[in-house]
């Protein structure tokens, strides 16, 4: 029995983020048998999807929360990120002498799962931060625990930091990765930074496959039935799904300092849009949250709120209140005409089943651009936030909509070698294993 670690929290809230745990365990299946342990920050939250799923251990005052939720002030959080760092190299030098009697002293469970894991898992999504993940892949290094940074986008220093962030930030990267014993990424933006680095050279092995929620598997009809029926949906033509996060709006208009003012500014444009829909097209349009928590900042459900008092036609607007699955979302996706959104997993559901798709970001999003633009050479069909204006925004809507029919077609027709691509992920996985253990 293989013990696969994650020692990171992955929040059942974020419906996106869910969505690549279940694909990462539906692509791990090629392993054979093998046990997960997950770390979770809101175990009382995620034990209702992952119970069944993982092992999971609740990580408060192991794991550093996250920075973007709102949660806790910067202060708090940055103490938490020393008390981090200070437990994990206060647990090396004990377990330099005392192996596994160091539980003994720290009994935190956290501490067991690292002793007893065969291989560590980790850096799902865009989540790989150098001050977190690299002392944790030192950490785990002197351990002697082989460490796969797995379907992972991995994002080079911003180009407008002073030359000497910069390098120290490419350095330290290459430091940290080059003692990864794998790498695996899911855009083609990543691998050209992680080539740029000179990873591989140091023996590191390093490949770039699809995104592990392409391989969702969605709920069947009755359950999509059962959705609509709970969200008093009609089967009302055309039906277009829509997802805009509050954090993304901020990304419109970087010459305002204001962020409140930048997502008051992005929210004008967004109405027209729908307006068009809903006036023009005559379409219903359903707002289908990707993140419900685990704070008000990160709910999409208000985001929703503020466009639906807002537009011309709120009749025809509908808000899904209710906690769903990823799998659930993916299949209420199969029933959609049309999505335009700022989720990039809620446009993965519904790409990966044919459903032509707007997605809205910002340019240096490389989850985005690389796997919607490059990988699906959907490039046309993505639309950047920082100057949003609806001169722009509604004939891209305009168009996608009139061609609706080809983009289907493509995109049914790429999704076999995409969904088998995932797998590499977990192949290469078990190779290492058979290799190191």
């Amino acid at each position: 029995m293989i013990k696969i670690l994650i020692p990171e929290d992955i929040p059942s809230d974020n419906k996106g983020e869910a969505a690549l745990f279940f694909g990462m365990i539906e692509s791990l299946k090629v392993i054979g048998q093998h046990k997960i342990t997950l770390f979770s920050l809101h175990p009382e939250k995620d034990r209702k999807y992952y119970q069944d799923k993982a092992n999971l251990i609740d990580s408060t005052g192991i794991t550093p929360q996250h920075m973007l939720d709102s949660l806790g002030s910067n202060w708090y959080k940055f103490t938490n990120y020393l008390k981090f760092f200070f437990k994990h190299y206060l647990f090396m030098l004990l377990y330099l002498f005392l192996r596994g009697s160091t539980t003994k002293i720290m009994r935190h469970p956290a501490w067991r799962a690292y002793i007893d894991a065969d291989i560590i898992v980790m850096c799902h999504d865009s989540f790989y931060a150098p001050f977190y993940h690299g002392p944790l892949i030192i950490f785990f290094r002197l351990l002697a625990k082989p460490v796969v940074l797995y379907a992972s986008t991995i994002i080079p220093p911003h180009p407008y930091q002073s030359t000497w962030k910069i390098r120290f930030r490419n350095w330290f990267n290459h430091f940290v990765l080059s003692r990864a014993s794998m790498i695996t990424l899911r855009e083609s933006l990543s691998y050209d930074y992680i080539k740029e680095l000179g990873v591989e050279q140091s023996g590191t092995q390093v490949e770039c496959h699809a995104d592990l929620a392409f391989i969702l598997p969605p709920v069947g009809e009755k359950e999509i039935d059962r959705i609509f029926k709970a969200e008093k949906l009609l089967n009302e033509r055309p039906l277009i799904g829509v997802a805009f996060s509050q954090r993304k709006l901020e990304f419109a208009f970087p010459d305002i300092s204001s962020k409140v003012e930048r997502q008051q500014k992005a929210l004008v444009p967004i109405i027209k849009m729908i307006d068009y829909l809903t006036d023009e097209l005559g379409a219903t349009v359903v707002f289908i949250p990707h993140s419900i928590g685990p704070t008000p900042k990160v709910d999409d459900r208000i985001t929703a709120d503020w466009i639906q008092e807002r537009a011309s036609s709120p009749e025809k607007l509908a808000i899904l209140r209710n906690d769903y699955t990823p799998n659930e979302l993916k299949g209420l996706a199969s029933r959609l005409d049309l999505t335009i959104g700022a989720r990039l997993h809620f446009t993965i559901d519904a790409i990966s089943q044919g459903v032509p798709s707007l997605l809205i970001t910002h340019r240096e999003d490389f989850r985005c651009h690389g796997i919607i633009g490059e990988t699906l050479d959907q490039k046309d069909y993505i639309y950047n936030i920082e100057d949003i204006h609806e001169e722009t925004l509604i004939p891209l809507v305009r168009k996608l909509w009139e061609n609706r029919k080809e983009v289907r077609v493509y995109l049914l027709d790429q999704m076999t070698s995409i969904q088998s691509d995932v797998y590499q992920h977990g192949h290469l996985t078990k190779e290492l294993i058979e290799k190191k253990l």
